[in-house]
């Protein structure tokens, strides 16, 4: 059938009116959502109903039976007996209709529903838009209408195909190849302004694959740019050009422009000719034999036995040049057909570019074409494929893993063009000329269609240590070079050595008794130890005289390539009882490469264990996330024997300072916690676990990341929430501190470096080396430098972009979160902020501004509250989200802690132990009487709509949403042993003394724990994204439940998370060292 081209007739509503729009979005999520705020943030109570015969957005009432349509209704929360729905269709059009009442009995409880629409009904509303959505009158008297479905009467329609500016005939030449180009978007039938365009390069996936979007202010062709790169992806190929239009829940796609670029073949043409002497799109005519050329056509399809034609060399004897004919016959079906193009017709053509095509007479009197061949007749190289090294490891060159003796093997990869007699000539060009070689070799018979392999000597690769080396060679043929290998960079540099450790050990804790006869040190086998080299350990302790030692010690032949191991004599052991050592060595080599260092690991030197070993359990405060100020803070000891709570001593590793209790506030979760009793000790790891996430009503909006013990991190779930973290991040062993936006991860590196991963994309530039700590919003990152100043990428206007007023200070000292700004407490005690100014991006100037006595700040989705030295809290940004402190709370001076956070609404905690609420009443804003009167109140977490409060003596209770964790159960209620509450955006999920976890909230998003229940047990701490549960395990390794496609599907947990050492709550010696 022809094509159909669709008129875009502008609508009313939501598409064509911004304020309508955001009234449609306020009415549909019911929830208050301030304008501006990302569609689906606060999630619709109600599924909508699903039409599998519309699965597009399109339902053609000519393929449907007379019977009409069914509209499917998925089983809903809260769904009971007693209840009934009505089905609406296109409400108030044409094709209006009202379904009977279906009625919810017993046995449909929790079953899908659906209704019919009559296709008479369908066929009235024949070329319209409509709105199909569903009312439950629930039976305990209230109602509520569910999201509409929105469907386009008739058959997909298409818009005009766009063009490209540099190929109006649809064809890009291989010279506008390398350059941008522009994408011209017609004037088509009804566009209108706020028309949002999306433009396509290639298929997703592809390695081109580049998309762009615009809406657009005026009614006027549209040019978009696709930068040179995507462009080069598609050189010798063709691309698929598209676009569709988007107009409020419609979608017009359009006609796809197929574009040719450079040699690409077109695909209703006869392949092209080859020309066996060119090379690389030349014909060099030194190479030319004295007879001329061989010209290869076929075989294919087209050309069957009996099938005559001619090929055409440079357009025929008119032009200039030749053809011959052919005549197909039985043989050339399944071989080449050869037809030898002379000298003297590849002479005049020197310096120029010649054509070769060939046509088949299968259709008198028009011939049937191929596609044709241009070939540059020059005496020119061609660019052929470069070397490869085996020691090579991403462009890096460790000399330690080269033989003095043999030196570093290079090889040039076999090339059809390649014959005896050939020479290759390698070039090893260093950066230092003393590293400089090079050497030739001559093809024989017997190394046609082989690799070719040359040494490179020891000294030429210690020569370039540290240095770019540049390795390419040539292809020589009768004194003239026809070909050159693409070169290739290195660099020649010596990895890190391995971290040392102790065998006696139990993770980074050493026992005197377990080491009779001293402690053994052993240095991995990846450390490349050879014959002759010279190894100092050495053994600090705080006992500088008794407790320090340095143990030389010379390479062996027989452990040349293996485990080094060191003894450390007993008494250096016992002179540090109750103390840490740090054990670092240094290598000098045989072979003369640079003096090397490893990094330092750090072992507790303990007495023997007694009563009151420690078990500390609860999550370290990962605040810096996107929803950390809903996380849980504190952690707590116990006696692991009886699991009464002990008093223990809580030092961050990089401080001497310590504090003494049964629970502490963490306050600096990138940093290792050392936790001790008079018998025991143990050291945290960082913050294990960061999520990202939005709360959509749709699952699969999430990703989580973990920080693993040897410094990496890495990431898995929804790759457009930051689940796809690319290769090279993956490899930084040395993250100190990892954050997440709501569509992606960030990580601060040991070196005061920076680097990240989905959505807000890093610039280009970005770069700084005294990055102190890393916070994430909703849209955007921000960064608190070693000095004192901020800088921030993202959406600039919700806190990518720090204010001038902010970038010009140098005294910031925090960091602070909401969801479209940041804010930051100088050492004034003045606090400031910038992003979105109605969101909490601007401190109002005239009272809080001028505040100096700020100690600390807490922002939700669109506002920030602060806590003043004088127990008193303030509050700006969206006044119904909590941005206006209520005057009964403003009045208190006995405030002591900004509890938590939900999406619009905030907690603080008085002196007494009681809570107090403000903020929007949907999201935990307004607090129950009987839990305001409770004067025991530990902490508070949240979700996006409910709060939950641990109390001092274990139980839980909470108040707001009832479908987002608002209600404890009652078999939780019971429970008086609770140590940690961690929320995802729906579900709370609460871990118990004994190592079990309970959960209750929405079900979707790790609510019920019955996938995974067996496996919660000896759970140390909980943390969460918006949409998954993970529980870290006292052994190691990790236990996640929620959604699965964000990371809540335990199966699909990363393999080297659960791995032995892969990531622990509990800190090992490697990962101690990171942080000193």
């Amino acid at each position: 059938m022809d094509t159909k081209y669709v008129t875009l007739v502008p609508s009313s509503g939501s598409a064509a009116d911004p304020d309508a729009e955001r009234d449609v979005r306020r009415a549909e999520t019911a929830n208050g959502s301030a304008p501006g705020i990302e569609p689906g943030a606060v999630p619709v109570l109600l599924p909508p109903p699903a039409c599998a015969e519309a699965a597009s957005g399109y339902l053609n009432p000519d393929a449907l039976p007379s019977k009409g349509v069914d509209f499917t209704i998925a089983a809903y929360p809260g769904m009971s007996q007693g209840d009934y729905l009505l089905g609406y269709f296109d409400k108030g059009g044409p094709g209006e209709y009202t379904s009977p009442e279906i009625d919810i009995t017993k046995n449909s409880v929790g079953k899908p529903q659906a209704f019919n629409v009559p296709k008479a009904n369908v066929v009235k509303a024949l070329d319209k838009d409509v709105k199909v959505y569903y009312t439950v009158e629930f039976a305990d008297g209230t109602s509520a209408d569910s999201p509409e479905l929105a469907l386009h009467i008739g058959e997909p329609t298409q818009l005009r195909a766009p063009s490209v500016d540099e190929a109006p005939d649809g064809h890009l030449s291989d010279a506008l190849a390398h350059a941008d180009v522009h994408v011209r978007i017609p004037v088509y039938d009804g566009m209108a302004a706020k028309d949002q365009i999306y433009m396509y390069w290639g298929n997703a996936g592809d390695p081109g694959y580049y998309d762009d979007e615009i809406t657009i202010r005026a009614v006027r062709e549209v040019a978009i740019l696709v930068p040179a790169e995507y462009v080069e992806a598609y050189i010798d190929k063709s691309v698929k050009v598209t676009y569709d239009v988007k107009r409020g829940d419609a979608d017009y796609p359009s006609d796809p422009l197929t574009l040719l670029i450079g040699n690409a073949e077109d695909p209703n043409l006869m392949p092209a000719p080859v020309v066996q002497e060119a090379f690389d799109g030349i014909l060099n005519p030194d190479l030319v034999n004295p007879d001329g050329a061989t010209a290869l056509i076929g075989p294919n399809p087209t050309l069957a036995n009996g099938v005559t034609g001619k090929v055409v060399w440079c357009g025929g004897p008119s032009n200039g040049g030749a053809e011959w004919p052919f005549d197909i016959s039985e043989h050339y079906l399944t071989n080449p057909y050869p037809v030898t193009i002379p000298y003297d017709k590849i002479s005049p053509f020197i310096g120029k570019t010649a054509t070769l095509s060939y046509e088949a007479d299968i259709m008198p009197p028009t011939p049937f074409l191929s596609n044709t061949l241009t070939l540059k007749i020059e005496s020119k190289t061609a660019q052929v494929e470069q070397v490869s090294i085996p020691e090579l490891v991403n462009g890096v060159l460790d000399p330690r893993n080269v033989s003095p003796s043999d030196g570093v093997f290079v090889y040039v990869p076999p090339d059809a063009q390649m014959k005896m007699g050939d020479t290759v000539r390698l070039t090893w060009a260093c950066e230092n000329s003393l590293g400089n070689w090079d050497n030739s070799f001559i093809i024989l018979p017997s190394d046609v269609g082989k690799s070719i392999g040359f040494q490179v000597p020891f000294q030429s690769i210690i020569a370039g240590r540290e240095l770019k080396v540049t390795v390419s060679y040539d292809i020589v043929r009768g004194g003239k070079t026809f070909a050159q290998g693409a070169p290739l960079t290195l660099l020649i540099h010596q990895g890190e050595l391995p971290a040392p450790t102790i065998d006696e050990a139990k993770q980074d804790k050493l026992n005197p008794a377990d080491c009779a006869n001293g402690a053994t040190v052993r240095l991995a086998a990846s450390g490349s130890f050879l014959k002759g080299d010279l190894i100092t350990l050495n053994w600090r302790g705080a006992n500088t005289l008794d407790g320090t030692v340095s143990v030389p010690h010379a390479v062996t032949d027989q452990e040349s390539g293996g485990d080094i191991t060191l003894l450390v004599p007993l008494k250096t052991v016992q002179a540090d009882v109750g103390q840490s050592v740090t054990l670092d060595y240094t290598v000098q080599r045989a072979s003369s490469t640079p003096d090397e260092t490893s990094p330092p690991s750090i072992y507790d030197i303990v007495a023997v264990p007694g009563k009151g070993q420690l078990l500390v359990m609860g999550a370290r405060n990962n605040r810096s996330i996107y929803r950390g100020t809903s996380t849980s803070q504190y952690l707590s000891a116990f006696d692991k024997t009886t699991l009464a709570p002990v008093s223990a001593q809580w030092t961050y590793v990089d401080q001497k300072t310590s504090m003494v209790g049964a629970s502490f506030k963490d306050t600096r979760p990138w940093v290792p916690l050392t936790v001790q009793t008079q018998d025991d000790s143990i050291t945290l790891n960082w913050a294990n676990i960061v999520g990202s996430g939005s709360d959509a009503a749709t699952p699969g909006a999430s990703a989580l990341a973990a920080h693993l013990n040897h410094g990496n991190v890495i990431a898995w779930g929804v790759a457009d929430f930051g689940g796809n973290e690319p290769p090279t991040t993956i490899t930084y062993n040395d993250v100190v501190e990892a954050s997440s936006s709501q569509k992606g991860f960030a990580v601060r590196r040991k070196d005061g470096r920076i680097a990240a991963w989905g959505t807000p994309v890093l610039p280009d530039g970005f770069v700084m080396t005294d990055a102190a700590r890393i916070s994430g919003n909703a849209a955007a990152f921000a960064v608190l430098r070693t000095t004192g100043q901020a800088a921030a990428w993202g959406d600039a206007a919700n806190g990518g972009k720090v204010s001038d007023a902010v970038a010009a200070l140098s005294d910031l000292t925090t960091l602070h979160m909401a969801g479209f700004a940041f804010a930051s407490i100088r050492k004034t005690g003045n606090v400031v902020a910038w992003g979105n100014a109605a969101y909490g991006g601007a401190v109002p100037s005239s009272d809080i501004g001028q505040m100096t006595d700020i100690v600390d700040v807490r922002g939700n989705y669109t506002a920030f509250c602060a806590l003043r030295a004088n127990k008193t809290v303030v509050g700006w940004g969206f006044a119904s989200d909590g941005g206006t402190v209520p005057t009964n709370i403003a009045a208190r001076s006995d405030i002591v802690e900004l509890a938590s956070a939900s999406a619009r609404a905030f907690a603080v905690i008085t002196e007494g132990r009681q809570v107090l609420a403000w903020g929007n009443t949907a999201n935990g804003g307004t607090l129950p009487r009987d839990i305001g009167d409770l004067t025991d109140i530990v902490e508070v977490t949240a979700t996006w709509g409910a709060f939950a409060a641990r109390r001092a003596n274990g139980t839980v209770v909470a108040w707001g949403n009832d479908k987002q964790g608002g209600v404890v159960p009652d078999a939780v209620a019971l429970y008086d042993d609770v140590v940690q509450v961690c929320g995802t955006g729906r579900a709370f999920a609460a871990l118990r003394k004994n190592g079990q976890v309970a959960a209750w909230g929405d079900q979707t998003v790790g609510g019920n724990t019955a996938a995974v229940a067996a496996k919660l047990q000896n759970v140390r701490a909980l943390y969460a994204s918006s949409e998954s549960f993970v529980a870290l395990l006292d052994g190691g390794g990790i236990v996640t439940w929620g959604v699965p496609a964000g990371g809540g599907d335990n199966s699909k947990v990363p393999t080297i998370i659960n791995e032995e050492g892969g990531l622990t709550y509990v800190a090992t010696a490697a990962s101690r060292g990171l942080t000193s």
